[in-house]
């Protein structure tokens, strides 16, 4: 069974004990680790034993076939609740967990832990994701997709009304340009921001303290492959989403980075229509474009049309719900994407 976003809340709160099979999934591994560390306090409780929690993978089920259901029916050592948590990856372990729920469902076997199983990204076609769906009684399966701007804007709001600390103009939406798509590094980046912030007159985070906290490699490979599709150089953007790949950063990351910089061009570019001046448009938007990257900006929107940003904004939204939906691997969806906009590059 898959939850909704409302019961997904009350689940993390309160987890029904008929459930003994809690499936996380999705491309927000932070979000993942929240939402199971969430599961596992309230299940245990505040007087979790030393022998409460067994650690598995998909190589020890691989090793031993009846593990799993052993793990799922011994009885802790010291008493009171226990959880198993199973780290997995794809289906390699879509069959063992097939196999505990088809016993559990004929009452062959009598659990004595949750079955707590930590994946990532598992598209609707996934044998492990379909087997947890589709049990109604036994399993729950709970979806952690990437936080969008909204989650990221409220995340930080949240953090600093906490401390009694409050965003100076264009503040938040240049924090939130900057933040990762992965909720606990975010909520990690928030943290320590705040605390630079503590002792701020006014109690006012402003700009400035955002560029001198928040600024890594992550963030600045974000900036430089929207930078470089926006200026129709598909060997750098290439380039720049092999080297992402290999550093691990997450490909939604990078297509949330090249959405935020077309509709930023899309925004100046309707008010510069409208108004007849580019450096106007430029400096209506908040945040204001970095001076560093200015003339490439102004560049880009003189180059790309209305229209043109139209399109490339719906092959965008259209590249995340494939991302979400399809089995394709999301590197490969987004070089797509990168030969689309190429293709729609005016001819000067």
């Amino acid at each position: 069974m898959k939850l909704s976003a409302a019961r997904i809340r009350r689940f993390l709160q309160a987890p029904d004990p008929a459930i003994h099979v809690v499936l996380i999934y999705g491309p927000d591994h932070g979000l993942v680790r929240e939402r199971a560390d969430a599961i596992e306090a309230a299940h245990l409780g505040e007087v979790a034993g030393p022998f409460s929690q067994t650690l598995l993978n998909a190589a020890d089920l691989k090793s031993d076939n009846a593990l799993l259901q052993d793990s799922i029916c011994a009885q802790s050592l010291g008493g009171g609740e226990r959880i198993v948590r199973l780290k997995t990856s794809a289906d390699q372990s879509a069959k063992a967990v097939k196999g505990l729920l088809s016993s559990l469902s004929e009452k062959a076997l009598v659990p004595a832990a949750l079955l707590l199983i930590e994946a990532g990204d598992l598209s609707p076609r996934s044998q492990l994701r379909k087997t947890v769906e589709q049990e109604n009684h036994l399993a729950v399966a709970i979806a952690c997709y990437a936080p969008g701007p909204g989650d990221l804007r409220q995340l930080a709001l949240d953090e600093a009304k906490s401390n009694a600390l409050n965003f100076d103009q264009g503040a938040l939406e240049h924090l939130v340009e900057r933040l990762p798509a992965d909720r606990a590094i975010a909520r990690s980046e928030i943290e320590k921001l705040v605390l630079y912030a503590l002792n701020n007159k006014g109690g006012t985070i402003g700009v400035n303290d955002i560029n001198a906290i928040i600024t890594d490699a992550g963030d600045s490979n974000l900036d430089a492959f929207a930078l470089a599709v926006a200026d129709g150089d598909a060997a750098q953007a290439d380039r720049l989403l092999g080297h992402a790949v290999l550093a691990g950063q997450s490909p939604i990351a990078l297509l949330r980075a090249l959405q935020r910089h077309v509709l930023r061009l899309y925004e100046a570019k309707a008010i510069s229509e409208n108004r007849g001046d580019v450096k106007a448009a430029m400096a209506s938007l908040r945040p204001p474009v970095f001076f560093a990257r200015q003339a490439r900006f102004s560049a880009q929107l003189n180059e790309w049309p209305l229209k043109t940003l139209t399109l490339i904004g719906k092959h965008c939204l259209h590249t995340e719900i494939q991302m979400k939906r399809s089995g394709a691997m999301p590197e490969n969806l987004l070089a797509r994407l990168i030969i689309k906009i190429m293709a729609l590059k005016p001819v000067l």
